[in-house]
């Protein structure tokens, strides 16, 4: 399947991948194949910027699916995604 993915206020990723956006190919219909696949091919720093040191996916990275919709940790292993969809990677910010 091949996917847009977007890394949006992520350097700690995008520094590693080279770009802020980029096509992926995988053999994967999860968010969790997705991250999977990334770290794979970028290695640990990339594992490192989206797990806690203890294997839980970091609280303060969101995921938007074609810009609509929101993927919370506990859907990533559903099988949402579809050829050519767009998954967006953002740190969540607070403020006022």
């Amino acid at each position: 399947m091949k996917i847009n993915v977007e890394f949006l206020g992520l350097p700690m990723v995008s520094d590693v991948v080279g770009k802020t956006r980029l096509e992926l190919v995988f053999s994967g219909e999860t968010v969790k194949d997705v991250i999977d696949e990334l770290i794979q091919q970028y290695g640990k720093k990339v594992r490192n910027a989206f797990y806690d040191s203890d294997g839980k996916f970091d609280v303060m990275i969101q995921i938007a699916l074609n810009g609509k919709s929101f993927i919370p940790p506990e859907k990533h292993q559903s099988p949402l995604l579809r050829e050519g969809d767009t998954l967006m990677f953002m740190i969540l910010l607070a403020g006022g």
